[in-house]
């Protein structure tokens, strides 16, 4: 009788533990503010990310959120990009309902595994593991965490407060760990107050916090987000990326190691095609008149195809295989291109611009290898300078469009 009272005890003290760990995701305690405009509310996310060695970076994420209506179902899928140099190393997490009582689980098994090639691209190595709950009665709450590794420290993922437009947030937080002797520069965006600093001769632990951020709507020539959101950026000084390793502290530094360790070791042209070009050039007065003929000479043999493999995010074809196989993507065909100028004495610059519908600059007082999405040619002529967008067919020369022009590069 004694040890059956004694079981029940027992019992008892750790159900009364347990429930007491679970954070309590009624939908009644979220404040109404907060689902005003709303089709979800973060209720916790804490984001961890480790430098353990510039090869060994950690990425933990901690996340409760309610989703409100149906518009809400797409903020609580989980979508984790992996490749060769990204493994996700464990998922887990509930489901729970409007009271906040569990009402399913789910692990990595549960997720589907499918290939992550963009529409643009004719091969990329990236995969994705999606997982969508099923469930048709709102509200409810998903909380889950998991954990990824990264085999190189040259892009640390950017951390929002508010990553997603439609979706007030509780509480938040991002804690950045790395090594005392560790040099990484800091940038924070609209960030109230200073991060929590914690050292120890092994560590160092910098923690930002954020907490009850309304929904924000986004609306039709709204400016950048940018703008207003709550972000932090952090980049390491010295860092490795696919076997590749260097060092940068601003973007003269960053764009000195692109060109000498990515691109200027892929210019090499054969003597026929360096004679091809000085006779398709020749009669013409100005290096503009050149410069108007090589690229109508690259618009009719070339085709955008991209190939995105490793280094290959970063690193273009060499000029030889794409006069070759007469394709490429962004970069091969602008390294193509300020190849050809080359040939015929006609400078070039290669240069890293974030094209979209919006016009989004790169930070000038911030360097990262992040900030830029497409690759465009600069040929800065004695009257003026113009721009050439080397993946199209059919735009005239000098013209960019909308999608990258009016913006710092």
């Amino acid at each position: 009788m004694l040890k059956r009272l004694l079981l029940l005890i027992f019992i008892a003290v750790a159900f009364k533990g347990y429930a007491q760990e679970q954070p309590d995701y009624n939908v009644e305690n979220i404040p109404s503010a907060l689902k005003s405009r709303a089709n979800a509310v973060v209720r916790n996310m804490e984001t961890t990310v480790d430098m353990r060695a510039p090869e060994n970076v950690i990425l933990n994420v901690k996340k409760a959120i309610t989703v409100l209506n149906k518009n809400g179902d797409q903020v609580a899928a989980l979508a984790l990009f992996y490749n060769k140099a990204t493994s996700i190393k464990g998922v887990k997490g509930i489901i729970m309902d409007s009271f906040g009582k569990p009402a399913g689980k789910f692990s990595l098994s549960n997720f589907l595994d499918e290939s992550a090639v963009s529409d643009f691209s004719l091969f990329e190595d990236a995969r994705i593991k999606r997982y969508n709950p099923n469930v048709l009665t709102y509200p409810y709450t998903i909380s889950y965490e998991y954990e990824i590794r990264f085999k190189q420290n040259l892009i640390i993922p950017d951390w929002y407060a508010t990553p997603y437009s439609d979706v007030s947030v509780e509480k938040t937080s991002y804690t950045f760990i790395s090594k005392p002797d560790d040099k990484i520069r800091i940038k924070e965006y609209n960030y109230k107050g200073n991060a929590e600093v914690v050292k120890s001769d092994k560590v160092i632990s910098r923690t930002w916090k954020v907490t009850n951020l309304s929904a924000i709507k986004r609306e039709p020539y709204a400016p950048d987000p940018d703008n207003y959101l709550t972000y932090v950026k952090i980049a390491p000084e010295q860092f490795t990326y696919y076997g590749h390793k260097g060092s940068y502290s601003n973007w003269k530094e960053l764009g000195k190691w692109v060109y000498d360790d990515l691109v200027k070791t892929r210019q090499t042209l054969s003597p026929d095609i360096i004679q091809e070009m000085n006779n398709l050039v020749k009669g013409l007065d100005s290096d503009k008149e050149k410069a108007k003929k090589i690229y109508e000479y690259v618009q009719k043999k070339t085709r955008y195809i991209s190939v995105q493999i490793g280094i290959g995010g970063f690193q273009p074809f060499e000029a030889t295989e794409v006069h070759r196989v007469s394709y490429g993507d962004c970069k091969a065909l602008v390294n193509y291109t300020q190849s050809l100028l080359k040939a015929v004495g006609i400078n070039s610059l290669y240069c890293v611009v974030y094209g979209d519908s919006y016009k989004k600059s790169m930070d000038a007082d911030f360097a990262s290898m992040d900030q830029g999405n497409h690759i465009i040619l600069c040929v800065p002529l004695k009257s003026d300078t113009t721009w050439l967008e080397c993946t199209s067919q059919d735009s005239p020369f000098g013209y960019l469009g909308s999608f990258t022009d009016d913006r710092v590069v």
